[in-house]
């Protein structure tokens, strides 16, 4: 028993996660628990929440449930002081929850526009601003933010998602640069494409929902694996950090030619994204 409570690491630390019902949120909280963390958990619904805490009882941590819907923006400095009042501390806020978009830029009401905005980059830029003066009181603590690929390029009929994520990447590197060396870390996740729900909870251009499970995401790299690598970048302070399958290779062609990937993904990214990894996929096992 000893052994396996010196093996987790993160015993005497609060973890409090957002998004936290499904998906990659709620993989995170049981990789947060393996490794002894105290959890917060908040995602809009207290039934989902009390599922996932059920799950949690055999790892013998305590967990609150502190259900909020991140784009009522007024009533998230109350929710930081209530998330305070638990144990006193947050080491480590996990900015995860977001919701996705399925339609042409022209076809989206600016309603919705701004409804994606506060919900994946107002929400937690007003949650960072109050929780992290008490990390800068302890000197001590981490924001983790949960990115995309599409905070690094964009691709047809995500337009309002692709400009949260590319505004998270805006505040928090130029945050992440105010606070150097005050014992308060920073670190951006850039998933790839995740096998969860999120284009079924994704809207439309009129506000409703996409309703669907995108074949793409159907049978891709698994949320609980992706997760277990996110703990294991945290646990090690990285400043920014890309987990998924082979779509990965399209931040390198970024980097070597931003032109190649533009007309790469201009017309039916996901389906030419299937292609490629299938392809790399042929020749790893033919070279195996």
């Amino acid at each position: 028993m000893e052994t396996s409570k010196k093996s987790r690491k993160l015993l005497d630390k609060v973890v409090w996660i957002t998004g936290a019902s499904s998906g990659i949120g709620e993989q995170l909280c049981y990789q947060f628990a393996k490794q002894g963390a105290s959890l917060i958990i908040s995602a809009p619904g207290a039934p989902r929440l009390e599922r996932v805490k059920a799950n949690l009882a055999a790892d013998q941590v305590a967990v609150h449930i502190l259900p909020f819907d991140l784009e009522q923006l007024e009533l998230l400095p109350d929710k930081v002081a209530k998330a305070l009042s638990y144990f006193g501390k947050v080491d480590i806020l996990v900015n995860n929850a977001g919701i996705a978009l399925k339609d042409w830029a022209l076809s989206t009401k600016l309603e919705v526009d701004q409804k994606v905005m506060n919900i994946n980059y107002f929400g937690p830029i007003v949650l960072t601003k109050h929780l992290l003066p008490h990390m800068l009181e302890r000197d001590a603590g981490q924001i983790v933010v949960m990115s995309s690929l599409s905070g690094k390029y964009g691709v047809p009929k995500i337009s309002a998602y692709a400009a949260s994520k590319h505004a998270l990447h805006g505040f928090f590197e130029t945050l992440r640069s105010e606070i150097a060396d005050t014992g308060v870390d920073i670190s951006i996740i850039i998933p790839g494409i995740i096998q969860t729900e999120i284009t079924a909870h994704a809207l439309k251009g009129d506000g409703s929902l996409f309703g669907k499970v995108d074949k793409t995401f159907q049978k891709a790299y698994p949320a609980e694996k992706a997760a277990e690598k996110i703990v294991q970048a945290v646990l090690k302070r990285k400043e920014e950090t890309f987990v998924g399958g082979t779509e990965g290779i399209t931040l390198v062609l970024n980097r070597l030619s931003p032109w190649l990937l533009r007309r790469f993904i201009r017309n039916h990214p996901i389906k030419k994204m299937r292609k490629l990894k299938g392809l790399l996929s042929f020749n790893k096992t033919t070279v195996s």
